[in-house]
């Protein structure tokens, strides 16, 4: 998941925790017929969180889009908050998933295409509506329901710096970059790509992304960053 700005905890990265799996009908334990009706509920969700926003989003909204009875909801997700929750895992195991080729030990990779590549994944999450959609909960709904906001930390930003952190660390144990601290590292990183373009996101949402400019100033970022580590 993108870096928001928010530290380690006890500057330790969760590297103690796998990453949530993406669910399968197999994995679920609900059988072909449930894991249809969850997945509709879940997408019918995840659909109009984006399109209207959490706070104009109904129980009935979603019923109505996906079908099914408020008794299965209830029993599969619990609330709206729940909803949401299993949304935003969804979506951060997503992120995680599709950084792990680049992440992956290759110290044969040359560090900036690699690095380029987990630059411009950060970026494209952060240009994905459900990411936009996800972040503004998060702030609207985080007062009231903290822990939701630590479970997106957990599970997105601390395992994208984790995620992050071991590459580099891998990066200079072959010699190819030259750092003191992978952790901060990581995060500065983080910093860096996300930029203007996470603020932007989130009080401009509508407005149109120019996916050229970005994927150039994320190349200058990987240029700034491995000029300031050089081996």
């Amino acid at each position: 998941m993108p870096d928001t700005g928010l530290g380690y905890r006890d500057g330790k990265p969760a590297t103690d925790e796998p990453a949530p799996d993406l669910p399968d009908a197999a994995a679920s334990g609900m059988g072909l017929r449930g894991w249809a009706r969850y997945r509709a509920l879940l997408d019918a969700a995840s659909t109009l969180f984006v399109e209207k926003g959490y706070a104009a989003t109904s129980l009935s909204d979603v019923l109505r889009l996906a079908g099914g009875s408020r008794t299965t909801l209830y029993t599969r997700f619990g609330d709206k908050d729940g909803l949401f929750r299993a949304m935003m895992e969804e979506h951060c195991a997503r992120v995680l998933a599709g950084m792990t080729p680049d992440t992956a030990p290759d110290s044969a990779a040359d560090p900036e295409e690699r690095l380029t590549r987990i630059a411009l994944h950060i970026a494209d999450t952060l240009m994905a509506p459900e990411t936009t959609a996800i972040l503004r909960t998060l702030i609207s709904e985080g007062v009231r329901v903290p822990d939701l906001v630590e479970t997106f930390v957990r599970v997105g930003p601390d395992r994208t710096r984790a995620r992050l952190a071991a590459c580099l660390d891998e990066l200079q144990a072959a010699g190819l970059i030259r750092i003191e601290d992978p952790e901060m590292a990581a995060q500065a990183f983080c910093g860096m790509v996300t930029g203007n373009l996470l603020l932007e996101r989130l009080i401009l949402p509508g407005r149109p992304v120019d996916r050229a400019a970005v994927e150039t100033y994320v190349r200058e970022c990987v240029r700034l960053f491995l000029r300031g580590a050089a081996a």
